[in-house]
This record gives structure tokens, sequence and C-alpha cells, in this order.
């Protein structure tokens, strides 16, 4: 590889992107974080939900989050200590008991308002506990943690809503499809019109949801389950050939003789990885993953709202193995991105638009759109001070999909593992019963129980509901 794209690939690594110019409309005057600044719940930029939002979202620190404030996530990094150090700690703070104190949440009825800012909350919540303790020479915080996280879980709870009331949510993928938004399938003549395909979830479209792998209890997109622990996720492909054809090729993927190698740079021969040599798909695959939001009733219950948060597609013009070499040799980032064989998009969601009801609330990532990675990143306060760095240094977020998406075809599913046999070279497990690909289903829901942060949120949440 280059020095040159060496050097963007450490760079996108270390921070992401976004924005369109129009998002900066929402902020009025101030856009120094100040915190009355966001006009996103309600015109009112000083009304007290918009005030929330900017403390999680627009940092002093950080000026340009000022430019995102319709993140899909918080700018809230593994080392960050906003929120939790000072002054912005007694900030967030004063709103949330400001919130409480007045029953804030009696401000907005709207069910779909309601239930955004219970998932944005619940982002702060998850990070406070996954944050890192103590690195990078930080003090660990634990009353400031245990100061937030008490807040959270009580407004969180007040604001939830019932049962049938997320069954009643809209489902914003068909308002963005019904919409005429969006091209139906993607066009090789015009390979920068975003597309969503009517027919992704209908259950026996050309479109194969691939699920996970058995007796293992990971989600199939295993990755972002642990990076966005409070969404769903959901792989979906299809082959030129259609359903029919797509359930062969996976068939094909399952019976491969030899689908786990050794990893070469384990000396003890005891861990594997994916064969290169795995049964190709042909050019034109596309494969979607989508994310989709979780909520938490007012039982308490983890729930699965018709809402989506995002879809990101890849289109595989072609799987050449040239198309890989050429990408990896590639002076630019960009230039990578075009040499690899695949078009990629990203459709998100707008909290402005979802709450205008325009187009479900989705909107496509623009081609020089830039965002701050919250994926597998580094934060622009983590780190040397040459990652602190303005927004439009960064590398546009669809060139981004490329970094860890590469490589040619089915290599560039970083999920294949889930397509495969059991990786068990010892063969210390039993053999699963009826096996085949699709065998077995997982909700992501069921993942999210098992783990520690669910159980902490679930002894604030009880604790406050009996007083």
């Amino acid at each position: 590889m280059r020095p040159a794209i060496a050097a963007s690939v450490l760079a996108v690594l270390s921070l992401g992107l976004q924005e369109t110019s129009s998002q900066s409309s929402w902020l009025h005057g101030s856009e120094n974080g100040s915190g009355n600044g966001v006009a996103i719940y309600d015109p009112n930029p000083t009304h007290l939900w918009n005030r929330l939002h900017s403390a999680i979202f627009v940092r002093p620190d950080v000026p340009s989050t000022a430019k995102v404030p319709d993140a899909l996530d918080p700018p809230l990094w593994s080392n960050t200590q906003y929120l939790l150090g000072q002054p912005s700690h007694d900030r967030v703070i004063r709103i949330l008991d400001e919130f409480l104190q007045t029953h804030g949440e009696r401000l907005i009825r709207d069910p779909v308002k309601r239930a955004i800012l219970q998932r944005d909350l619940w982002s702060v919540f998850d990070w406070s506990i996954t944050r890192e303790p103590g690195q990078l020479g930080t003090p660990r915080y634990e009353e400031e943690k245990h100061e937030l996280q008490s807040r959270l879980a009580e407004l969180m709870r007040r604001i939830a809503l019932t049962p049938e009331e997320i069954r009643a949510l809209p489902s914003n993928y068909e308002q963005a499809v019904a919409s005429g938004q969006f091209a139906k399938e993607y066009d090789p003549a015009h390979p920068d019109r975003p597309f969503l395909p009517p027919d992704l979830f209908n259950s026996y479209s050309s479109w194969v949801g691939i699920s996970g792998d058995g007796p293992t209890s990971d989600p199939v997109a295993v990755q972002h389950v642990y990076a966005f622990s409070r969404s769903n996720f959901s792989i979906y492909m299809r082959l030129p050939g259609g359903r029919k054809a797509t359930y062969e090729y996976l068939q094909s993927l399952w019976d491969f003789p030899q689908p786990w190698i050794p990893r070469p740079d384990d000396e003890r021969h005891e861990q594997t990885s994916e064969n290169p040599a795995l049964p190709q798909f042909p050019a034109g695959t596309e494969v979607a993953l989508v994310r989709q939001m979780l909520l938490i009733d007012t039982q308490g219950n983890l729930e699965s709202p018709p809402i989506t948060e995002s879809i990101q597609i890849r289109v595989y013009r072609s799987v050449n193995a040239t198309d890989h070499a050429s990408g990896e040799t590639a002076a630019t980032l960009a230039e990578a991105s075009k040499n690899s064989g695949q078009d990629f998009y990203q459709i998100r969601l707008s909290r402005p638009q979802l709450f205008a009801n325009r187009a479900g609330g989705l909107r496509a990532t623009e081609r020089d759109e830039r965002e701050f990675s919250m994926f597998n990143s580094f934060g622009p306060d983590e780190g040397s001070p040459a990652q602190y760095i303005s927004l439009d240094k960064y590398q546009p977020m669809l060139q981004q999909c490329f970094m860890c998406h590469r490589h040619p075809g089915i290599n560039s599913l970083n999920s294949r593992g889930r397509l495969l046999k059991p990786n068990w070279l010892q063969h210390d497990y039993p053999a699963p019963e009826n096996p085949g690909p699709n065998s077995w289903s997982y909700e992501d829901t069921n993942w999210k129980q098992n783990r520690y942060d669910w159980g902490l949120l679930s002894g604030y949440w009880k604790a406050v509901a009996t007083h």
C-alpha cells in the first residue's frame, strides 16, 4: 500500500465525517455549543428538549460538532471525558435536573419525538458504561457516571411509550419508499443515484436475510451491534439471479469443504480465519446492512419499533482481484474507493425530516458529506493534538466504507463467517442439528438483555419506578 493511501487509512480510522450545508440551518445564532442554538424538537432553540439535545450533541470542546447537530449518534468515544469532566458535567446535570423537577417530559407528547429522545439518552447511558476508565491518565469518574446514569434512566422511564404506542409508530422505511424521493433499484448508468429497494423486508422477495451462526450467542453483524448495542442490525443479500440464486450461493458457502484455515499469525494453530478461496458471488450482487431502533416500553421491556435508523448498501460492479489490487495501490482514498469495484450508499435518519413527516425521515448521505465516525474509531478528543482537526479535513463518509470492505466480493463481507460451518479446529463442541444456510435466527434484543449495560439500566429503572 502506498504511503499516501496508508496515511488516509489512519486518518479515516481515527476520525470520521458528515452533514450537508442545509443542516446548519437548524443552528440559530450560536455555533459554539453554548446550548441555545439547536432547533430540532421545537422551533424555539431555548426549548428544554432542544437544550438537552444540544448539551449532548454539540460540544464546546469540539467546535465542529456544531456543524452536525443531527448526527445519528452522540460524539462520545471510548476515552471521552465530555459529560463527565467539568464544566460539561455540571451543565448536563443542571439540564437533566430541570427536566425532572419541572416534568419536562410533559412538554412534548408526540410519540415519535419521545421515541427519538429516549434512544439518544440511551446511547449516552450505554457510553457511560462502556467508556474505558482511566485511559490516557484520565480520572475514572465513578461518582459522575452514577449521577449521570441515575438521571438518564429516570428520564428514559418518564418518556417511555406503552407497548401499544410503540406498535403504532410508523414504518419510516415504507414512508420513504412511498415518497418517491429514492430510486427503486440500482442504475449502473447513474451510480450516484441513491436507491431503496421496495421489497427489502418482504418475506419472499429477491432479498435474502442472513441470520446468525447457531451455536454462538452473537448477532450476525456483531461488530456493529457491539458498537451500537441499542439497535437491531440485519443483513440482506441479493444476487442478480434473484432469491433462488441467492439461496443456492449461500448453500455453496455452507457446503464448501474447507471454510476455515489456521491463522498464519497464530503459532499454536488454535485460531482460524475465513478461507480467502471461498466460492465467489457474481458481479451485480448487492448487500444491505439495516440498522433499526430499539426502545424500552413503560414496563421496562425491550421493543422493536418499525423505525429504520440507517441503511448501508454495497453494489458489486465487479469482483475481480485486479480491482482490489488497483484499490490497494491507489494514491488517494477517493481513487481507491472508485477502483474497488463497489458502489457505496448510505441512507440515514434525519430527526427534522422525521418530525416533519418528510420521506419517512430518511435522507441519502451525499458523496462529499462528512461526519464524525463513531464505529471502531478514535475521537478528536483522544490522542495527540494532531487529531484535533476541523470536520472539513476528514474523508467523506462513503469513502470510509471502502476501508472496512475493500476486499473483493465475498471477502469484503465481514459477516461471512456466519454463513460457514462451525469454525472449531479442535472439535470441542457438538455439531448443530439440521445445519444449513439461514438455519438459525437471532434477535439482537435477546443478546442485549444478556449484557451488563442492560442489567444496570434495568436496575436503575426498577429502583426509580418503586419510589
